[in-house]
C-alpha cells in the first residue's frame, strides 16, 4: 500500500488492488453526517421553539409585514371557497330547512333559550360571531354574555298588492334584490353589500343613494316582531300599542330587544338605471348641486332623482351622480356599462375618470351592478390591502374572486396590525345636516389630512322619538332635515408618506366629534367610538331611550345599553 504526495488543490487518493478512493470525499461525507446528526440532535432538543417560531412567530411575521401577499394568495382563494360554501349552504336550507310557516316553531325555540338562559346576570345577545360582521371592527362582548341562537333566514313572504316584504332578521340584502329584482320589485333604500343582514341594518343603520328619498334604512319599516327581555314576543308598528318601542328599536343595537322578523316596503323598479355624472372643481359648486338634486332647495314642485350619490377627491373635486330607473326599451345601443364584470375598473376609479374629462357622461347601469358599484373594491379600502388590484392585468387573471371577505380580513388580523389600524387607518361615516357640510369638509382635511377620496350621501332625517337619534333641529316643513353622510375611509396623507408620528387618531377624533356635536351632528356606530360616555350622551338623545328600556325591563341586565356594546377605545 503506498500514498501519494499531498498537493493542495488536488485530491489525495489511496491506491489498493487497482482501485482509487476520493479521501477528500470520505472526510466531506463523514462530517457531513456528523453535522445532519447534530442538527438533528438540536432540533429534537428544541423541537418545541422551533415548533413556535414556525407556528407563531414567523406566522405572526408574514401576516403583520406581508398582509397584502397574504390577502391575494391565501385571502382571495379562501374568500371564493367561503362564498361557494355559503351558496351550498343556503341552497341546502331552501330545500330541506326553509320553511316560513315553521316560523313561529323557530321563536318558540327562542323563547325557550331566552327563558332558561344559564347565567340570568349575564345580558343577552345574538350568537352570531363577531367576525361574520361586516364592520371592520372586531368586537368581543359576545364571548362573556348569554348568546342566543336564532337560525331566523327565510324570506316570509312577498305581497304584491300591499306592497311589501316579511323577511326573518338573518336575511341578506343578497337574498332579498336576487328575489325581488327579477319580479320587478326593490326596496326604496338597498344598501351595497350582499352580505349586510336586514337585522344589522334595522337594529343598527343603514344607508343608500337613495336616502334622500325615503330616509335610513328602518324608514322603510312599517313593523317588527320583537322578544323583550322576558321572552314576551309583540308585534310593534308606528301607530299600535307598542308605537314607542317601534321608534326606539332603530339605533339601538339590540339593546332593547331581539327582532324576530320585519315588514319592509317595497316599490316597483325598471331594469337600468340611467346614471348622469357630473364633475365639479370648486366645493361650493358640488355642495349646492347635491342641495338641489336632494329637493332641499326644491320649491317649484319639480321631482328629484332617485339616486344622488358624489365622491370628492379633494376638498375643491368631485363628481356628483345621479340617478333614475329606465327600462330596457330605453337604453341606447352602447351606453350599457355592466359594472359587474370582473375586469371592469373599480368604480370610484371609474368615476375619477369623468373628474379628469370635466365633462358630464351618462350611462345605462344594469339594476344590480348599480346596487352592488362599490362591492368589488369595498368602496377604495382595497386598494390598501391589494395595491395591484385595480392594474388591468391583476383584473383579468383574479378580479373574478374579488373582493375578500370582510370576516376574512378580521380573523387574519395580528394583533400589530390590529393596533396600526385602530392608530392610523380612518373609517368613519359622520352624519351632519348639509347645512353645516361645507364646514364640516374643511374640518376633515385638516384633522385627517386629507383622506380622499370621500363618499357623500344625502338623506333625509326624520324625528325618531325614544330613540338615540336626536330630532331635526332646523326642520322643514314636515319636520325633516337634510342631512349628509361624509364617509371617510383610508389614511392620512403624512401616514402614506411614513410620517406616522405626525397624526394622533385618538386627538383627531376627540376635535371632529366635539365638532360634530356642535353641528347636530351624529358618528355612525359600526366604526370605532372614541368617546367617553359622557361626550356619547351628549351626541345622542339618551332621555328616552332610557325611559323606554325601563319600561319594557331591558334596564335590569338583561341588555346593556348601546355604549357598552360600541365602545372599544377610551
Amino acid at each position: 500500500m503506498t500514498f501519494s504526495a499531498f498537493r493542495p488543490g488536488f485530491n489525495d487518493t489511496l491506491i489498493n488492488d487497482g482501485s482509487t478512493i476520493n479521501v477528500t470525499t470520505s472526510y466531506t461525507i463523514l462530517l457531513s453526517t456528523l453535522a445532519i446528526a447534530s442538527l438533528v440532535s438540536v432540533i429534537i432538543k428544541k423541537r418545541r421553539k422551533i415548533k413556535h417560531y414556525l407556528l407563531n412567530d414567523l406566522l405572526l411575521h408574514i401576516l403583520t409585514h406581508h398582509r397584502s401577499a397574504v390577502v391575494t394568495i391565501v385571502g382571495l382563494p379562501l374568500s371564493l371557497v367561503w362564498d361557494f360554501t355559503l351558496k351550498i349552504r343556503l341552497h341546502y336550507i331552501r330545500i330541506f330547512k326553509s320553511a316560513p310557516h315553521l316560523h313561529n316553531k323557530r321563536v318558540k325555540i327562542i323563547q325557550e333559550q331566552v327563558k332558561n338562559r344559564p347565567d340570568k346576570n349575564a345580558p343577552l345577545c345574538t350568537a352570531r360571531p363577531g367576525w361574520m360582521s361586516v364592520s371592520l371592527s372586531y368586537r368581543s362582548y359576545k364571548q362573556k354574555w348569554n348568546a342566543i341562537e336564532m337560525p331566523l333566514y327565510d324570506i316570509l313572504s312577498i305581497d304584491v298588492e300591499t306592497l311589501s316584504v316579511t323577511v326573518e332578521p338573518c336575511v341578506s340584502i343578497g337574498q332579498l334584490t336576487h328575489a325581488l329584482n327579477p319580479m320587478g320589485y326593490t326596496l326604496p333604500v338597498v344598501p351595497e353589500m350582499d352580505d349586510l343582514t336586514i337585522g344589522g341594518l334595522i337594529n343598527g343603520t343603514g344607508i343608500e343613494s337613495s336616502s334622500h328619498k325615503y330616509g335610513l334604512f328602518h324608514e322603510i319599516v312599517s313593523e317588527l316582531e320583537l322578544m323583550l327581555g322576558d321572552g314576551k314576543v309583540v308585534i310593534a308598528t308606528k301607530d299600535n300599542e307598542y308605537a314607542d318601542l317601534f321608534h326606539a328599536v332603530p339605533w339601538s343595537y339590540g339593546t332593547i330587544a331581539l327582532l324576530l322578523s320585519a315588514k319592509l316596503q317595497l316599490i316597483p323598479c325598471q331594469e337600468y338605471v340611467k346614471l348622469t355624472y357630473t364633475p365639479h372643481q370648486e366645493k361650493e359648486s358640488y355642495i349646492k348641486h347635491m342641495r338641489e338634486l336632494s329637493g332641499e332647495l326644491n320649491t317649484n314642485g319639480k321631482s328629484c332623482p332617485m339616486f344622488v350619490e358624489g365622491l370628492a377627491y379633494s376638498l375643491n373635486e368631485a363628481v356628483v351622480m345621479s340617478g333614475d330607473f329606465v327600462s330596457a326599451t330605453e337604453v341606447p345601443r352602447g351606453t350599457v356599462n355592466r359594472l359587474s364584470l370582473w375586469w371592469k375598473p373599480w368604480f370610484y376609479k371609474h368615476v375619477e375618470e369623468m373628474l379628469q374629462s370635466n365633462n358630464e357622461v351618462v350611462e345605462y347601469i344594469p339594476l344590480r351592478d348599480y346596487y352592488h358599484r362599490h362591492t368589488q373594491s369595498l368602496f377604495w379600502e382595497m386598494e390598501l390591502m391589494i395595491p395591484i388590484g385595480n392594474h388591468i392585468i391583476f383584473r383579468w387573471l383574479l378580479g373574478w374572486i374579488m373582493p375578500p371577505k370582510v370576516s376574512f380580513l378580521k380573523i387574519s388580523q395580528t394583533e400589530m396590525t390590529r393596533q396600526l389600524v385602530e392608530k392610523t387607518h380612518v373609517a368613519q361615516d359622520f352624519l351632519v345636516p348639509v347645512r353645516k357640510m361645507s364646514e364640516f369638509l374643511d374640518l376633515c382635511d385638516s384633522e385627517y389630512d386629507r383622506v380622499y377620496p370621500l363618499w357623500l350621501c344625502l338623506h333625509d332625517h326624520s324625528p325618531m322619538p325614544g330613540s338615540l337619534l336626536k330630532d331635526p333641529v332646523c326642520p322643514n316643513v314636515n319636520g325633516n332635515e337634510m342631512y349628509i353622510d361624509i364617509g371617510v375611509y383610508g389614511l392620512p396623507q403624512c401616514v402614506k408618506e411614513k410620517r406616522e408620528d405626525e397624526f394622533d387618531m385618538k386627538k383627531s377624533m376627540k376635535k371632529v366629534l366635539k365638532a360634530l356635536v356642535n353641528m347636530d351632528g351624529f358618528q355612525m356606530l359600526y366604526a370605532d367610538v372614541f368617546s367617553t360616555r359622557e361626550e356619547f350622551e351628549d351626541m345622542f338623545d339618551h332621555e328616552g331611550y332610557r325611559k323606554i328600556r325601563e319600561k319594557y325591563n331591558a334596564d335590569n341586565g338583561t341588555f346593556r345599553e348601546v355604549y357598552d356594546k360600541m365602545n372599544l377605545i377610551l
